[in-house]
């Protein structure tokens, strides 16, 4: 090779640019969001003013964060990986701490927020996404996440990527998984794996000894169960609920042990020919469960939820 080739080469190698797609990329399905244009919004209930809300990020593993907003029983949570690409958030949960998450993680790490994940389309969890989606963060929801957050007139962001039943992200050195197990909590529900934490996020349909929410509300059984059986499968060491405090594995399988348990009472009474003032007195708690967090506002509202799916998931006799 002659001089005059290696003194072209040598400038062009040193200012050729750094391309950010390197390193963070996924393989979501684009979403047109310009066809939502001027979508009518509800009024957005974090919004307004919230000072003495609690907030923090609190480190759980390595790189691995976990923020929270609200106290006591009203705590929502979130995984937040951190890498020198940017971070990962899910779920921010309310508009009014959605900056100051974004800005402590600026001021803590120095990055920006590069992806923001929606684990399912209920306004509790996903409000506050606009907040990140504004400063150019790409935000991630299961494709059946849309219609709810359009037809319910939720006032966050909608995605900018969706994807049917897997998706992986990579940030960095970093992967992500995504997954769509079943019908659960909503028929939106999204599982987001850190393998590399040892950690997943199982917002709302899994609980630290903790009662399901009220009478189920948005929910499917048979999906509840898969879903709990998915993270029982999973080399996982960490499982945040999106509320309280972490489970653990053993929290799960005590929470799908009521779960059948419940199911099966309440569907052996209905058969029995029992109407629901009398079917609700007849469901019986073991002593453990009767310890959980929100047992006492909690129990015959889960009854009731149980009652109504039975209801309308059985022939019965004709």
């Amino acid at each position: 090779m002659n001089s005059r080739i290696k003194l072209f080469l040598v400038p062009l190698l040193f200012i050729a640019p750094w391309n950010p797609a390197v390193a963070a990329t996924d393989d979501g399905i684009p979403l047109n969001r310009e066809r939502y244009a001027g979508r009518s919004l509800a009024a957005d209930f974090t919004i307004g003013p919230c000072p003495n809300t609690p907030h923090g990020l609190e480190q759980i593993k390595g790189n691995l964060y976990r923020h929270t907003t609200g106290a006591g029983l009203a705590v929502h949570s979130g995984l937040v990986l951190v890498t020198g690409e940017g971070a990962l958030i899910i779920d921010p949960a309310m508009t009014c701490t959605a900056t100051w998450l974004r800005d402590e993680i600026r001021r803590r790490f120095n990055i920006s927020v590069t992806y923001v994940v929606l684990t399912h389309a209920h306004a509790d969890h996903i409000s506050g996404a606009q907040i990140f989606q504004n400063d150019g963060a790409i935000v991630v929801a299961n494709q059946r996440a849309v219609e709810p957050i359009v037809g319910e007139r939720i006032p966050t962001a909608l995605p900018d990527r969706t994807f049917d039943k897997e998706m992986t992200i990579r940030l960095g050195d970093e992967t992500v998984r995504l997954v769509r197990v079943a019908p659960s909590h909503s028929d939106s529900m999204t599982m987001v794996l850190f393998p590399g934490q040892k950690a997943v996020q199982c917002t709302d349909v899994c609980e630290s000894r903790s009662m399901p929410y009220n009478d189920f509300l948005d929910f499917y059984y048979d999906g509840w169960i898969e879903t709990l059986d998915w993270v029982l499968q999973q080399d996982v060491e960490i499982i945040d609920v999106g509320h309280y405090t972490p489970a653990t594995k053993a929290d799960i399988t005590a929470e799908r042990t009521y779960m059948i348990d419940l199911h099966q009472q309440v569907l052996d009474l209905v058969r029995s020919g029992q109407s629901w003032d009398q079917l609700y007195r007849n469901v019986h708690f073991a002593e453990d469960v009767r310890k959980w967090t929100g047992f006492d506002t909690m129990h015959i509202l889960n009854i009731l939820g149980m009652y109504r799916w039975v209801s309308n998931h059985r022939r019965g006799e004709w």
